[in-house]
């Protein structure tokens, strides 16, 4: 992830965090992979450990070293790209502690990208760190019974659900006859597979087939025309209660004594969601945004948009959720926390108006 921001900065491209959610291939890879995952925890197939990899299962049953030397160095690369699939799928959001991190980080030098970058990857390694350090830990954990089936499949639910959410996100990108074909492959891959066995295919048919249907899922986005991000004064529809972004507005409103509050979200930030149900959307919060002295713009973020990027970046900014107020006492605007309270929003608001 920093040599990809890197990179994009030494093209001279903006760079946020989250924006490979903004691309409908990704989109639809992430969709596979994710089905994928979930197909195994229901069972309707098995990938067998390779003999060098069987010697992992050995690792915490008190035969010290043997996981380790069967296992090989083959092992670690799993491990790696697990985690690193693991972090592309947790990208969409910076809140509620990692904004700060980022915004700094962006901002600065390759080096210094670097250095941020690997002191994250080092926080997401820790719990795993821990227990190598201390193998000990292993025997607290529950013991393997019939426990692990069930869990496997309400893991496998939780994963067709976030399926099922990146292909919303793939509609609101592409189309919702996309995201409903895409559906319909992955839906198709998942009976290949179960009833693989029963199809009688011979040979490589059956793998062919599974090829051929996660290729065509994944590449189908790319061959439909996918939307185009509007301006931001231009907008998407606005929704009820809120006004377009429109950044040349707010001075000329500022002037007139109103308030104003901009909110950036993104179909694919699930924090965005959460501080528009929970706060934004609710009481107290609501009734003070409907008030005559406050105007709400919401800026949408869902596709690649420049204008939307570079306002980010004007207050150090390089992920969303996003919020800002602005007001006659605080002309310039002023970003609020990732996470967002009704006792954070209500008191900016009054601190911009002047009181």
């Amino acid at each position: 992830l920093a040599s990809g921001a890197v990179a994009l900065k030494a093209l001279g491209l903006t760079v946020g965090w989250g924006i490979q959610f903004q691309q409908p291939l990704f989109l639809a890879a992430m969709a596979l992979v994710i089905s994928l995952f979930a197909y195994n925890m229901f069972g309707f197939f098995e990938i067998p450990l390779p003999v060098w990899a069987r010697g992992l299962a050995s690792v915490g049953s008190g035969a010290p070293g043997q996981g380790q030397a069967q296992g090989g160095g083959h092992g670690l690369l799993g491990h790696f790209l697990t985690g690193a699939f693991a972090t592309l799928l947790a990208t969409p959001c910076s809140a509620p502690f990692l904004g700060t991190a980022l915004g700094f980080a962006l901002a600065r030098d390759a080096g210094e990208i670097y250095l941020i970058f690997s002191v994250l990857g080092l926080g997401l390694a820790l719990p795993y760190l821990l227990v190598a350090a201390l193998p000990g830990l292993v025997r607290r954990l529950p013991r393997p019974g019939h426990w692990m089936i069930t869990l496997k499949r309400i893991l496998g639910l939780a994963l067709a659900a976030t399926a099922v959410w990146l292909l919303s996100v793939l509609a609101a990108q592409v189309s919702l006859t996309a995201a409903l074909a895409v559906g319909a492959l992955l839906l198709v891959l998942g009976l290949v597979l179960w009833l693989g066995p029963r199809l009688s295919l011979r040979g490589a048919a059956g793998p062919a087939l599974v090829v051929l249907l996660a290729a065509a899922a994944v590449l189908l986005p790319a061959l439909l025309p996918a939307r185009v991000a509007p301006t931001v004064a231009a907008g998407t529809q606005a929704e009820e209660g809120w006004e377009r972004l429109d950044l040349a507005r707010i001075p000329s409103l500022i002037a007139d004594g109103k308030v104003v509050l901009v909110d950036v979200t993104a179909d694919w930030c699930i924090t965005c969601q959460v501080n528009k149900k929970l706060v934004l959307d609710r009481d107290p919060v609501r009734a003070r945004l409907d008030g005559d002295d406050v105007v709400t713009m919401r800026g949408d973020w869902t596709l690649p948009n420049d204008e939307i990027a570079q306002y980010l970046e004007s207050f150090g900014r390089y992920g969303i959720p996003f919020d800002a107020v602005y007001g006659p006492a605080m002309p310039d605007g002023q970003a609020l926390p990732e996470l967002l309270s009704a006792d954070s929003v209500i008191e900016a608001l009054e601190r911009a108006a002047g009181g």
